[in-house]
């Protein structure tokens, strides 16, 4: 009798196992072996580079994780067999897809669901491009409760909040704000749910659920707009892709991950290395790119989706994970994606072309200092974390971290000025704080691991 899981084409759902166990599930928390425990070196290294796990590797020795398109056979002795099977993304290589071919497939494809499922649907609605479509294309509007949160220091005024209540006003929906800012206090949920596998910078959603939640009934039909930024032509082309560091450059890590140069356990990246040979040709083409992100990145990005299904009851769907609907976007004229315009057109066609209407808003985004300001982080430790990382750095972290002096609030208000803002960083001064934040958010899942681990040794000798 064999035990079979298995992977869509882009492995949203990733299931990890243990080589030498033969553990699998869905949490990483439930493979990890400390009877046999030792770090991957270059697992490792890739997770503090880019703040995920990447290339079926996670940080710890033997704890892997399936690709896309895979199947994993657990045979009654316990022997794990990996199996890759025929990629879906071959069938559609070449084609050319019409735009009202893509406007009929998600009309239909979210009409059949909305058919399907009962209540009030919950769209997360950011008034950006995805989620203004998925508002539209629902076709009971008065269906829809919609929730967005704001990201500027006056979150009423956040580029998000305007637009979304702005949609929820043409379209006749029901909307609400949720205020951020707690989610620090989340380490723990966010911790039980990831471990190793990711950065810990997604808390901010539980915190939105949360909320969210208790203004529903509860197992409520969600629909998503994961997915949709990186096939409809938001995501640049990188012409230079030309040696195996520059994955980084499709990696959209949007600088949140630390540094394999604070890490040490050395390692020569083999993986890195194979796979960029495994897929140079296809890395110079801008389609191959976007979808190779997104598969390297669904990993994090998942999150999105197990939040609000696995911790809050919500019943997920996200449509623009769909490979029909995804690889037919992907299949329209490069021209029209760039920059969108397909989209962009179609919503002034509907009058839902926001840009234009002239709203007032902030566009910058100080959640992170918000959340800094109202709970403190707690020092990361030191001794502890010095088995892997150079204390030096976990030092440097906990002293960026602490309440802000008067010269980063400066900067601060600096970064926020236009013109200003952007000389700033063409001239490479950054934000030391935000850096040593992202590096924080991406070491503290390290020191989790390392106090279970130390917590086990203890109760095994004691």
């Amino acid at each position: 009798m064999k035990k079979i899981f298995e992977t869509d084409w882009l492995a949203s759902q990733p299931i990890f196992y243990n080589e030498l166990t033969g553990k699998v599930s869905e949490n990483i928390n439930d493979v990890i072996d400390f009877k046999n425990f030792d770090f991957h070196p270059e697992g490792l290294n890739n997770y503090l580079d880019f703040g995920y796990s990447i290339l079926e590797q996670t940080p710890i020795k033997h704890v892997k994780f399936l690709r896309h398109s895979s199947k994993l056979l657990i045979n009654d002795n316990g022997k794990i067999e990996v199996q890759y099977l025929d990629d879906p993304v071959e069938k559609w290589i070449g084609k050319n897809v019409q735009e009202n071919d893509v406007f009929d497939l998600l009309n239909q494809s979210i009409r059949n669901w909305e058919e399907s499922v009962e209540g009030e649907i919950v769209i997360p609605t950011s008034g950006g491009y995805d989620s203004r479509l998925l508002n539209f294309l629902v076709n009971n509007k008065s269906r829809i409760r919609s929730f967005t949160y704001g990201i500027s220091d006056n979150q009423l005024k956040s580029f998000e909040v305007v637009y979304a209540k702005k949609l929820s006003e043409i379209l006749g929906t029901r909307w609400e704000i949720i205020q951020l800012g707690e989610f620090h206090s989340y380490f723990k949920e966010w911790n039980e749910l990831f471990g190793i596998s990711t950065h810990a910078h997604g808390m901010y959603h539980i915190e939105f659920y949360h909320q969210m939640i208790s203004k529903l009934k509860g197992n409520n039909p969600f629909l998503s707009g994961i997915g949709g930024d990186w096939w409809s032509g938001l995501v640049p082309y990188q012409d230079k892709i030309v040696h195996p560091k520059d994955l980084y450059k499709i990696a959209y890590t949007h600088n949140l991950h630390a540094t394999s140069e604070a890490s040490l356990l050395k390692s020569k990246q083999e993986l890195l290395h194979s796979y960029y040979e495994s897929q140079r040709e296809q890395l110079q083409e801008w389609n191959f790119q976007i979808l190779l992100m997104a598969r390297m990145k669904i990993i994090l990005i998942s999150y999105l989706i197990k939040v609000p299904k696995i911790l809050f009851g919500f019943n997920t769907w996200a449509p623009l994970l769909e490979p029909e609907i995804a690889l037919s976007i992907l299949g329209l004229s490069p021209e029209r994606r760039r920059n969108r315009l397909w989209q962009k057109d179609f919503f002034q066609q509907h009058g839902l072309d926001l840009e234009s209407k002239k709203l007032y808003f902030s566009r910058y985004n100080t959640l992170n200092y918000q959340a800094m300001e109202r709970i403190p982080l707690k020092p990361l430790d030191v001794d502890l974390l010095r088995q892997i990382i150079k204390p030096t750095y976990v030092q440097w972290i906990n002293n960026q971290i602490t309440q802000q002096k008067f010269f980063d609030k400066f900067l601060l208000k600096m970064y926020q000025t236009p013109k200003i803002g952007g000389a700033l960083w063409r001239l490479g001064i950054k934000d030391q704080r935000l850096t040593a934040y992202a590096a924080y958010l991406t070491l503290k899942p390290l020191e989790n691991l390392l106090k279970t681990k130390e917590m086990y040794e203890s109760d095994r000798y004691a």
